[in-house]
């Protein structure tokens, strides 16, 4: 067993609260006081399915990238959260300031997909340049084969069809897309286009890779992080809430 306090320590020298948004709620979303943890999970978000995991598998710590606990809450009626604390089990969260920090989410999406010498243009934002163009339907190809993702949504107003600067944003970078026009790229990776974003593409294709795909890379990164402690971590085995037909 593992000092619950070394392992939380290592999360936040790699991720410090201080990163975090005024928004946001990182850190502690259920603390039980466990002065030890025998067994961690790793997951995007705590649901049923992925709590049932924690379970099983004797996990009585869950970090999680998205936090649990998100708006104010006026009662603890919610079915996961009395599970957790039903089964002695803390819930951690690092989400934003995972975002921001040097190896965040998007650092470990460009890893996956290879891209190097990344140029951070914003908190969230960064740009890599490829050695030679390629055809942006075969990188796109290459994308779902490195994701492991069903489909991915492209926007492509301008007709682009070989690709050189790309910027990517794990998760939700919709918002983003009015600021890239400042910047010299052919294509853009995140996820969570919505229409009217989408409608804001201009000289660049953007690809919607889908926000569960965009951030999932990032769990091995964290897996081994807090495995530095000696403690035993597993990741959650976790799918998009919908099918496509």
């Amino acid at each position: 067993m593992i000092k619950t306090e070394d392992i939380i320590s290592k999360i936040e020298k790699y991720a410090s609260l201080d990163l975090m948004e005024p928004w946001d709620n990182s850190g502690w979303q259920i603390n039980l006081c466990h002065d030890y943890t025998n067994k961690v999970m790793v997951a995007l978000s705590l649901t049923k399915e992925s709590l049932e995991q924690a379970i099983t598998n004797d996990c009585d710590l869950i970090i999680t990238h998205h936090p649990l606990i998100f708006d104010r809450l006026n009662a603890i009626d919610d079915s996961v959260i009395i599970e957790a604390i039903r089964h002695n089990i803390s819930v951690y969260s690092a989400h934003t300031n995972l975002d921001k920090t040097y190896g965040s989410t998007t650092d470990a999406l460009a890893g996956v997909l290879g891209l190097k010498n990344l140029i951070t243009v914003d908190d969230y934002i960064k740009i890599s340049h490829l050695k030679d163009e390629v055809a942006l339907e075969e990188f796109l190809d290459f994308v779902k084969l490195a994701l492991d993702a069903d489909r991915i949504k492209l926007i492509n107003p301008s007709g682009v069809t070989t690709v050189k600067n790309i910027a990517l944003c794990a998760g939700a970078g919709g918002s983003y897309i009015k600021k890239l026009r400042e910047y010299d790229i052919d294509l853009y990776l995140t996820g969570d286009i919505k229409f009217h974003s989408a409608l804001e593409v201009r000289n660049f294709a953007a690809a919607d890779i889908g926000h569960f795909d965009s951030e999932i890379p990032v769990l091995p990164l964290i897996q081994g992080l807090i495995a530095k402690t000696g403690v035993e971590v597993i990741i959650a085995n976790e799918h998009v809430p919908w099918v496509y037909i």
